[in-house]
């Protein structure tokens, strides 16, 4: 049996995800980045191998991709997130047309055609607003976890707009509102529609086409999946583990070009 190996080494989390030559999952793990790409990759990618019972030598192509692929130097080729989450997505369901992705420093839409092949995308790097380190400046602010920011949401009785477009801006701006007796909960529900509004910013600017799946760490937040499906007025496809879809779509590239 042949394995293949795809890394989605990102700029908060590193994946690594092993496939066979029957396209099963054989292994999958995941670690915080922590600003040292190949000491993290290295890690990860020893502990699944460790799991398989052999060594790196023993796989038949590796693929690297997301913010630090250049800096992997277990893989034989780098691939950009935009094709590998395509190609991800379209695997684990090949309705999706359209994807969203939100990861620690950016957030990215792609418009993908039946085949899993990216047709157009949209991505921003620019600014924090409308990524997970907006929703990490959120969790701060108000001294709660990040993973309990959709409760809160879910409690809101009203949503506050928040007018700032700077991730700066709205943090003093939210600070603000608080310090008026505004509830937290109408906050962050407020911030969690602003994320939303920022992203449909980009869907706007390709053809978005249903089936909708939204991936990457910030899929788990269930305010920002329910604003999408509110603002988007469409059904929003979470896969059972959001960050893996990178990862998964290169390793099943290296799966093709390994057999190619």
């Amino acid at each position: 049996m042949n394995y293949y190996a795809g890394i989605d080494s990102g700029s908060t989390t590193s994946e690594v995800v092993i496939v066979d030559d029957d396209l099963r999952i054989v292994a999958y793990k995941k670690i915080l980045t922590r600003g040292n790409i190949q000491t993290a990759v290295k890690a990860i990618l020893d502990e699944a191998l460790r799991d398989l019972g052999c060594g790196v030598e023993e796989l038949s192509y590796t693929i690297s991709t997301g913010y630090g692929r250049k800096s992997v130097p277990e893989a034989n080729q780098t691939i950009t997130e935009i094709t590998c989450y395509a190609v991800g997505a379209h695997f684990l369901n090949p309705d999706v047309r359209t994807i969203i992705d939100i990861g620690g420093q950016d957030s990215k839409v792609i418009s993908t055609d039946e085949n899993g092949m990216v047709k157009d995308f949209v991505m921003n790097d620019k600014c924090a607003a409308g990524t997970g380190r907006f929703l990490e400046m959120l969790a701060n602010t108000f001294d709660v976890p990040i993973d309990a920011l959709g409760e809160l949401s879910a409690r809101a009785e009203k949503s506050v707009k928040i007018s700032s477009v700077c991730a700066v801006f709205a943090e003093s701006e939210m600070i603000s509102l608080f310090s008026q007796g505004v509830p937290r909960e109408d906050i962050v529900h407020g911030a969690h529609q602003a994320v939303c509004e920022r992203v449909s910013g980009l869907l706007r600017r390709i053809t978005m086409v249903e089936r909708v799946m939204f991936c990457g760490g910030v899929a788990r937040n269930t305010g920002i999946v329910k604003g999408f499906h509110d603002l988007l007025g469409v059904d929003i496809v979470v896969p059972a583990d959001v960050d893996r879809v990178g990862a998964l779509g290169a390793a099943l590239l290296a799966r093709q070009k390994q057999r190619s």
